[in-house]
């Protein structure tokens, strides 16, 4: 009888060691899913005597923008973004490119399904965007004012307004805008040159963007808007 009962006794410890690593495993994969998808805040911008504005070019890699990825044909996306690019160049906008880039963290890989590792070309800027000068900065969250040089270089050249194109219209675009206006920049996000998995979710987006307090134009507007200046 007592035999019998130091086996229940020792399933019911294993058991229960199962369930509490179980438990800490979903935690911490909770945890790190919250952090990575959460906007930053910061300590507000100055007001400058004569401030500038950025185009914002948000993870278009190769791992966005293979066609055997989440996102499926992204040559019209990237043609947009382009155009953005092709108009802030002309206008002589300051121009930004940051990227998602993961290390070893075996959550963070799993949230990412596997893509923009360290070191492989998947988290290489797109081969088909248009790079126009090495203004690139890595990430290791949604939000791009979680790197320190980003918004170190956003301050340096007195930057208070953002025009942000890119990936995800959900996520990391989302994450980046909000992360702007928690600082103070005047954020516009332009609509046709974002994407996310469902496109249905962009106008779904845009309303949550304009309750936020955060702008969208289109690249049209972004044009007769910039050139005008």
């Amino acid at each position: 009888m007592q035999t019998g009962t130091k086996k229940k006794h020792k399933w019911l410890r294993i058991l229960l060691t199962v369930v509490g690593v179980v438990v800490i495993t979903i935690a911490i994969f909770t945890a790190t899913s919250l952090y990575v998808s959460s906007p930053t805040k910061g300590t507000a911008i100055s007001v400058y005597d004569n401030p500038r504005s950025a185009l914002l070019v948000i993870d278009v890699q190769n791992d966005t923008t293979d066609n055997t990825a989440m996102y499926g044909d992204t040559a019209g996306f990237v043609r947009k973004v382009n155009q953005a690019v092709a108009v802030a160049e002309q206008s002589g906008m300051e121009i930004i490119y940051v990227k998602n880039v993961y290390g070893g963290n075996p959550l963070v890989s799993i949230l990412s399904r596997g893509r923009y590792r360290r070191g492989t070309n998947g988290a290489e800027l797109a081969e088909n965007l248009r790079v126009v000068n090495g203004n690139i900065f890595s990430k290791s969250i949604g939000d791009s004012f979680s790197s320190k040089d980003f918004e170190d270089y956003l301050i340096s050249k007195e930057i208070n307004t953002l025009y942000i194109v890119g990936a995800d219209a959900a996520a990391c675009v989302f994450n980046t805008a909000r992360g702007g206006t928690n600082r103070g920049y005047i954020v516009y996000v332009i609509e046709d040159a974002i994407i996310t998995i469902n496109e249905a979710t962009i106008a779904l987006m845009i309303k949550q963007y304009h309750s936020l307090g955060i702008e969208t134009i289109n690249l049209a507007e972004f044009e007769n808007v910039i050139l005008r200046q």
